[in-house]
């Protein structure tokens, strides 16, 4: 299997989709950081994943209420390029393989791929996967549930206890 070497188009299609519909109904936004938050309005974030006992009581993550990126101007430049989240900055890295949301992967039809990163996808892949890991060690206890707002509900869904 050939490598594909990853190189963003700056089509700005990822910048304009930031609200995911999942097949249950639900809706999430792009997820943010404690600090990153601070780079949106505090009226277009919300929290994202929680956890606590019998209700949310620490949030982990955030998430932008936004279906379109309010940094991104013409021609799909990014007004925060260097400040923006990690999520962007390992775009479209996703778990371990890539979203079909970018437009360089479209028509490979969510197939076995073999994909060369950017160092800087990568980087920001295992600063995200340390926020993580700390934030659940800091903040998970035995008899902790994990909760999610629901965009489309306006809710918090218990997923897992």
């Amino acid at each position: 299997m050939d490598a594909i070497e990853f190189k963003c188009k700056r089509c700005g299609t990822c910048c304009n989709n930031l609200i995911e519909d999942y097949d249950d109904g639900s809706k999430k936004g792009l997820i943010l950081t404690e600090q990153e938050r601070k780079l949106f309005a505090s009226e277009n974030v919300v929290p994202h994943t929680a956890i606590g006992v019998g209700k949310p009581e620490t949030i982990i993550f955030y998430q932008v209420t936004l279906n379109t990126c309010p940094h991104i101007g013409q021609d799909n430049e990014r007004t925060i390029y260097e400040k923006r989240p990690l999520m962007c900055k390992e775009f479209p890295l996703d778990e371990g393989t890539y979203s079909m949301k970018c437009n360089v992967f479209s028509h490979l039809k969510g197939g076995p791929c073999l994909i060369e990163w950017e160092e800087s996808q990568l980087e920001a892949s295992e600063k995200l996967r340390r926020y993580v890991i700390n934030r659940y060690d800091k903040y998970f206890k035995k008899g902790t549930n994990l909760w999610e707002f629901d965009l489309a509900t306006k809710k918090w869904v218990l997923k897992r206890s």
